[in-house]
């Protein structure tokens, strides 16, 4: 009987290890497929060994390598759930870290980047931090999208990495895209080096009693003929005519500017022979230039000396470009974009809405910008409709068309396009000055009867076409950038001195020159050369001839006058009128 029993236990243990051998010898095979990148075979081998029989002491690591055979052979999903089954069962495993890295690379596969930051936070050893931070620049390197980086860096805002790219991407807008605070701040928590993100601004302001400023122009010298006549360049000479004008204003108030007036001709050699000149680097403001070339001979010129330069009438961000010293007078065109789809947002119903937009590069940033604002407000824009020169008649096609001529449109896509039901949409942002096609959406919205608004410029004040009453009647709003009060005792004081001394009545650039030189006046009496400092801290500037101006954390003005009709004035409503 002893005898009996002392073979039962030795055929038992021997029957453990032979199995034990047999778990052994399988997952050694299934590591091997898994070595030479055999992973159909790998997932085959390792699928006996993944659940705990008894003896089996290979499940949690076969389990893992399945889990990677799986991912190796594009099956995503199936690899992610046997890790995510990994750390279920095996939450206290040595390899856990390792369960956690590759699902999370797994996860940013299927771009599920916030799980997969999560999983890799729960990573605790020091060894993995280098791959961790370089998986994640590999992958969040490839969204293309910024919003996507934002809301990620809202989700996870200690992530060093995803604070870096959203950094660089804010640096790499242009100036008048940038959330300029919330680079500095992501600049200052992890402490960036700011030089990296071209964020140079100076801290620190000179004051002193006078200002030299240069204003580079092409005042044509040479073309200019001694008579009466319009010249070809008016525009030019009255909008200097009114900085002169603004400067003695100033003097009389006790702010002494000195004007230097330079001839650019607009040529690009003579403004980079001009930049050559050492007076010019003495300045504490350079007024212009006008055109591409010469500004960008400036902007450089600026950059390299630190100098503030403003453009006095372009609204192309691109003459701003990166140059922290640089400054729009006008508002620019994404800002009056957004500042138009603030409006819609506050002052407007959630109806749907419809954009048109001129076929150049000023009306589709205004667009672009004013879709981005209201369709992040969740306002649907059923159609952004591009108007080509001679074609203003798609504008009545889409607005007006009776379904009883919907048989002769071609597809049913078309149909679909043309029919806009009456109160089935809101409002409609026009970014173009073009007078045929202001007066045909305002014709074709007379002729609905519905109730909607009409946002567009106030250029079209200047269009006999269009009374004052249809305005009123449609409830239109005119987005007005740097709109001058005409109606005010400082206007009319400006009035007559310009009269006074230059025998005429003062036209639009003339007013121009004499807001822009007496804002940028004040602004160094008050603040010094870099009176970005003080503006920023002050917020809303007060204008003489205008509403003001607003370049908190801006290099263009953010004040935007929104012009609304009554029955028997204009009312003044301000976008952006207070810092943020």
């Amino acid at each position: 009987m002893r005898i009996i029993l002392t073979l039962i236990v030795w055929l038992s243990i021997s029957s453990l290890m032979n199995a034990q051998t047999n778990w052994q010898q399988q997952y050694l095979k299934a590591k091997d497929f898994y070595a030479t990148e055999k992973y159909a075979l790998a997932m085959e081998a390792f699928k006996p060994l993944i659940d705990e029989s008894p003896g089996n002491n290979f499940s949690a690591y076969s389990s893992f390598y399945y889990a990677l055979s799986a991912y190796q052979s594009d099956y995503l999903p199936l690899g992610r759930d046997m890790l995510l089954q990994v750390k279920s069962r095996y939450s206290s495993w040595s390899k856990i870290d390792e369960v956690n890295y590759w699902l999370g690379l797994i996860y940013f596969e299927q771009q599920q980047y916030n799980q997969g930051i999560s999983v890799l936070n729960e990573i605790s050893s020091k060894k993995t931090k280098n791959d961790i931070r370089d998986l994640k620049t590999h992958y969040f390197s490839q969204i293309e999208q910024s919003e996507t980086i934002h809301g990620l860096h809202e989700n996870h805002p200690q992530d060093e990495v995803l604070a870096y790219l959203l950094a660089k991407s804010i640096a790499d807008q242009p100036l008048v895209n940038q959330d300029q605070k919330l680079l500095r701040d992501i600049i200052n928590e992890f402490n960036f080096n700011a030089e990296e993100f071209n964020v140079l601004k100076v801290s620190k302001s000179i004051l002193k009693d006078e200002y030299k400023v240069a204003v580079l122009l092409p005042f044509m010298t040479d073309d200019l003929e001694p008579n009466l006549k319009r010249k070809v360049n008016q525009f030019v000479l009255d909008l200097y005519l009114g900085i002169e004008l603004a400067a003695d204003t100033l003097k009389a108030q006790g702010v002494n500017i000195e004007l230097f007036a330079y001839d650019t001709k607009r040529s690009e050699k003579v403004t980079k022979e001009i930049t050559e000149k050492e007076e010019l680097k003495g300045m504490d403001l350079i007024i212009g230039p006008l055109y591409a070339r010469t500004i960008n001979v400036i902007n450089e010129f600026s950059f390299k000396n630190k100098i503030n330069v403003v453009n006095p009438l372009s609204s192309n961000s691109d003459v701003i470009g990166n140059n922290p010293f640089a400054f729009l007078f006008f508002p620019s065109d994404e800002t009056i974009g957004r500042a138009s789809a603030e409006y819609t947002c506050e002052s407007l119903d959630d109806k749907p809405g419809i954009i048109f937009y001129e076929d150049n590069a000023s009306d589709s940033a205004k667009a672009f910008a004013y879709l981005q604002r209201v369709t992040a407000d969740s306002i649907n824009i059923i159609a952004t409709q591009k108007i080509r020169k001679d074609d203003s008649r798609v504008i009545l096609d889409m607005l007006l068309i009776k379904n009883s001529k919907l048989s002769e449109v071609s597809s049913e896509e078309s149909k679909e396009k043309y029919t806009i039901k009456l109160d089935s949409i809101g409002h409609i942002f026009v970014a173009s000055n073009n007078d045929l096609i202001s007066s045909k959406v305002l014709s074709a919205v007379e002729t609905r009867g519905d109730s909607i608004v009409v946002i567009g410029s106030a250029d079209w004040l200047n269009l006999s076409v269009i009374t004052y009453d249809t305005y009123f009647k449609l409830g239109t709003v005119l987005y007005a950038p740097n709109y001058i009060i005409t109606n005010s005792e400082e206007y009319s004081q400006f009035r007559r001195d310009y009269i006074l001394k230059h025998k005429k009545i003062p036209q639009k650039y003339a007013e121009i020159g004499y807001e822009l030189m007496y804002l940028m006046g004040n602004g160094l009496h008050k603040h010094g050369k870099y009176f970005q400092i003080g503006w920023e801290e002050k917020g809303v500037v007060e204008g003489h001839l205008t509403a003001g101006f607003n370049y908190t954390n801006s290099n263009d003005n953010l004040l935007i006058p929104l012009l609304k009709f009554n029955k028997e004035e204009v009312d003044i409503i301000l976008e952006n009128d207070k810092s943020e």
